[in-house]
């Protein structure tokens, strides 16, 4: 198995602070439904140059969705896709002003979405954060601190210390 980018830290545990950064946590994003949603979080990430071609990404993340929703539940979505289109896995987030349906089988509409891109040969490492993040987003405290949170920086704290509430 190819790891890529920082796997391990801090006592051989997986953080996931350490794929994401201030430039790619975007709050109060106006979208009118999921492909706008996705649409405009991938554009805002392609203007980082994290990502090789936005709109390929894009539409892999589209299809990917049409799989099966990424909608978890308790008003999140993870929209993610393995692709050629980045170098290390990247994690956005973006808090939505209104909800948005996500296909979730609770049927609550989505507010905090946090949208994956990772390269295709990274399986492993791309699992084991999808499952770290469906963990750490299990908290309530989390959830309602995300809606409420004034900066990126404060997201990326908030999320820090729910990691570190669950290790």
């Amino acid at each position: 198995m190819m790891l890529v980018g920082n796997f391990f830290s801090g006592g051989n545990v997986l953080r996931l602070s350490e794929y994401m950064n201030r430039g790619l946590i975007y709050l109060d994003v106006a979208a009118s439904d999921k492909a706008d949603a996705i649409a405009q979080i991938v554009a805002s990430m392609g203007k980082t140059k994290i990502i090789k071609k936005a709109d390929d990404f894009r539409e892999e993340v589209i299809q990917r969705e049409r799989l099966g929703s990424t909608g978890i539940g308790k008003g999140i979505a993870i929209p993610h896709a393995r692709t050629k289109n980045v170098g290390k896995i990247t994690i956005a987030f973006a808090r939505l002003q209104n909800g948005i349906d996500f296909g979730a089988e609770d049927e609550e509409l989505v507010r905090l979405v946090f949208l994956l891109g990772t390269p295709i040969e990274a399986v492993g490492e791309y699992l084991k954060i999808l499952a770290k993040l469906t963990k750490v987003l299990k908290e309530n405290g989390l959830r309602k601190k995300l809606l409420k949170a004034n900066s990126a920086d404060e997201v990326l704290s908030l999320i820090e210390e729910a990691e570190d509430q669950t290790l």
